[in-house]
Formats: C-alpha cells, sequence, structure tokens
C-alpha cells in the first residue's frame, strides 16, 4: 500500500488472481470514512489497510470504473463487513453488476470464481459530482472499454488526479468494447490535463511527460490490436508493429505471447526473432492470450 499524495493510496492487484485490478483508497477525514475504487476480486488488501491502521469497516462508499469482474468482484464481500456500504457504477455497466454471472467467458477467465451480485445504490452519468468530505470526484464517461466505463476526476491540491479504470485496457468487441469509442475517450482523457493517472492494473503513472507517452502508445496499442484480431490476422507488418510497441511499452508477458505467435505464422522472420531474444532477457512470464482469443471470436461468429 503506497501513499500516492496525501490521503490517497495505491493497492496492487492481488497475487492469488492471475488477472485483478489495483485498487485505490481515500481517506476522507470525515463521517464518509473511506472511499475505495474498484474493490477487485479478493479482500486481501484489508491486511494492507490494517497495517497502515485503517479499519476496513470504514469503507463506506466502493466507486466501480467499469462492469469487467476483476475491478468489482469483491463487492460482496465488502458488504458483509459493512452492510450499508454504498456502491456507485455508471448507468450503462450497473446492470452487469447487479446480476449473477454463468456465461463462458467469464467461467474461462476466472475459473472457479463464484460472484454474488449487488445492488448499485446510484447510476451515474457523465459529469456527475460525487462529494465525500473535501473530496469532490466528477465522473467522467469513457467508453470503449465497456459501454459504461468511466474514469473519476479528483482536484485537490492543485493537483488532478485521474482514477481511470481501464482507460489503459482492450478495446475489443468481445469483451464489450469499442475501438472508435474508446480512441475518442483516450483524446479526452488526454485533454483533461491531468497530473497522475491511477490506472486499473499499472498503479499511479506520472508526469506529464510519461502521461502523454502512455496514452499514445494505447491509441497505437489498441489499433494494431484491433487490426490483427478483427480485420486482418495474416498482416505480418502489423503484427511486428503491436509486438515491437509492447516490448516498448513494458508489456514483456504479452509481448512474448504475440512473438511467439508471429513466428509460428512467418517462421524465419530475422526481426521478430532479434525481437524475440531482446524480450527474454527479461524473463518474462509465459501467458497465452491471442490463441484464446482467437477461439472466442470463432465460437462468436
Amino acid at each position: 500500500m503506497k501513499e500516492i499524495v496525501k490521503d490517497i493510496y495505491s493497492i496492487k492487484p492481488s497475487e492469488k488472481a492471475v488477472y485483478d485490478s489495483s485498487k485505490y483508497i481515500i481517506d476522507t477525514k470525515s463521517d464518509n470514512g473511506l472511499v475505495l475504487i474498484d474493490p477487485g476480486l479478493y479482500v486481501d488488501f484489508f491486511l494492507e489497510l490494517e497495517e497502515k491502521g485503517f479499519d476496513p469497516k470504514d469503507i463506506k462508499h466502493c466507486l466501480i470504473t467499469h462492469a469487467h469482474l476483476d475491478h468489482y468482484g469483491a463487492c460482496y464481500e465488502l458488504k458483509r463487513f459493512n452492510k450499508d456500504i454504498q456502491f456507485y457504477a455508471h448507468e450503462l455497466d450497473a446492470g452487469q453488476i447487479e446480476q449473477k454471472l454463468d456465461h463462458e467467458l467469464i467461467k474461462e477467465t476466472f475459473p472457479g470464481y463464484d460472484y454474488e451480485p449487488v445492488k448499485i445504490s446510484r447510476r451515474i452519468k457523465d459529469k456527475e459530482i460525487l462529494t465525500f468530505g473535501q473530496f469532490k470526484f466528477t465522473c467522467i464517461h469513457t467508453p470503449g472499454h465497456t459501454p459504461g466505463a468511466v474514469g473519476y476526476l479528483l482536484e485537490i491540491n492543485k493537483l488532478k488526479i485521474f482514477f481511470g479504470g481501464d482507460v489503459g485496457g482492450l478495446a475489443l468487441n468481445i469483451f464489450g468494447g469499442n475501438i472508435d469509442d474508446y480512441l475518442n475517450s483516450l483524446q479526452k482523457v488526454k485533454d483533461l490535463n491531468v497530473d497522475i493517472i491511477c490506472d486499473g492494473h499499472e498503479g499511479a503513472i506520472k508526469p506529464v511527460k510519461e502521461l502523454s507517452d502512455y496514452i499514445q502508445g494505447l491509441k497505437k496499442f489498441n489499433k494494431f490490436l484491433h487490426i490483427v484480431l478483427e480485420e486482418d490476422p495474416s498482416n505480418i507488418k502489423v503484427w511486428y508493429d503491436l509486438t515491437l510497441l509492447t516490448y516498448e511499452m513494458g508489456g514483456y508477458d504479452y509481448a512474448l505471447d504475440f512473438c511467439n505467435y508471429l513466428l509460428e505464422i512467418d517462421p524465419n522472420n530475422a526481426d521478430t526473432n532479434r525481437l524475440l531474444k531482446k524480450i527474454k532477457k527479461h524473463n518474462p512470464s509465459k501467458i497465452e492470450f491471442v490463441k484464446p482469443i482467437f477461439e472466442k471470436y470463432s465460437k462468436n461468429q
């Protein structure tokens, strides 16, 4: 648990899951208690809270960025600790959070996970303001990753902090995404001129130059990914550009998976073989992303 600025903390994703979100805690120092942004899949972060002197029962408000299970799965556990906790989500994503999820994609991505639905206390809209103590959060609708994805903009002590959820995520239609909406949302976030982005998986990103590079990289990444997964899977050049960009952005696990797939369809590509050697120097974990995605697309066609 790391303090980003005074009274605002970040917590890394749980090690219990392959996919889990970062969490953010705001100590309002008021009757509003603690505000949590995205609880993730498990409440094992309670231990870190207690080590910092916080009581998990003081989490009175939970702001959800979007309806992907790795960001809201632990809501039911939160409610067990505080039955009066208030949940907030955009009106376009709230319905999914209130439902029992049993479709195939969820089972494949989170095997064995049993989600218990919770009732959304307040369905929010774009530019709506939520006030907790001295903290005022402006809800910024950022569709593209999901239809109801939102970020929460906080301006305090001359700083603009944006809790962006998976604004740095994927815009694939199989996960409820839309590439055009996503690119527009990235531009909207860039135009906010924030000082810190609190990403849904990468933690707090700053300063401004790094933020600009990060957003530009995300635009390119999703454009390339959209082409090779949804338009032209045999495009060797775009596959290579995607792999190189992912490597340059530090996504070594995904870069390895992209590189291995590229070598399957173009085994004698000298540039790809050289890049593979560079990627392996970072000892990336072996994941399987590309092939399962293609399988999911084939089932849905």
